[in-house]
C-alpha cells in the first residue's frame, strides 16, 4: 500500500514539474475575425463552421509539438479521431481537407498569407503577421 502511494506521488510530481506546451490559435493580422472561445475554435477545426473572418475557412493543423496539447485541450480528440472525422467530411463532400504543415513557421506563413486561414502555433512564434484569437 505504501509503495503504491509513493509511486503515485512521484508520478503526480513529475506531471507538475513538466512544462506545459502553451499555444495560440491564430489568423492573419488583417483578418476581421474577433476572439473565439473554445467552442468556436472546435466548430472551425471540426468542420462545423466554414467561415473565418467572413472568408471561407482554410483549416491548418500543425505536425509539431504544439499539436498534442491543441488536440487534447481544445478539440478534445486524438490525432486518429481527427483524421477519421475529417476523412468522413471530405468523403461526403461536406468539407475540404485541412492542411497539415510541419512547424510554427510554416503554419504562420500559411495563415498570414491566406484569407480565411486559421491555425495554431506556440506562444513564442507569435509576431505581427498573425492575430491571436484564442490562447490554450
Amino acid at each position: 500500500m505504501n509503495r503504491l502511494f509513493v509511486i503515485g506521488l512521484l508520478a503526480a510530481s513529475a506531471l507538475v514539474a513538466m512544462p506545459a506546451q502553451a499555444g495560440k490559435v491564430v489568423v492573419a493580422a488583417n483578418s476581421s475575425q474577433g476572439t473565439l472561445d473554445k467552442t468556436g475554435v472546435q466548430n472551425i477545426f471540426l468542420g462545423r463552421n466554414a467561415q473565418v473572418g467572413g472568408q471561407t475557412a482554410v483549416v491548418v493543423f500543425q505536425k509539431g509539438p504544439v499539436r498534442a496539447p491543441f488536440e487534447a485541450g481544445v478539440v478534445g480528440r486524438s490525432g486518429a479521431q481527427l483524421s477519421s472525422h475529417w476523412s468522413r467530411l471530405v468523403f461526403t463532400g461536406r468539407a475540404k481537407a485541412p492542411e497539415e504543415l510541419a512547424d510554427d513557421a510554416a503554419v504562420k506563413a500559411k495563415v498570414a498569407s491566406t484569407p480565411g486561414a486559421i491555425g495554431y502555433i506556440s506562444d513564442a512564434a507569435v509576431d505581427s503577421t498573425v492575430k491571436v484569437v484564442m490562447d490554450f
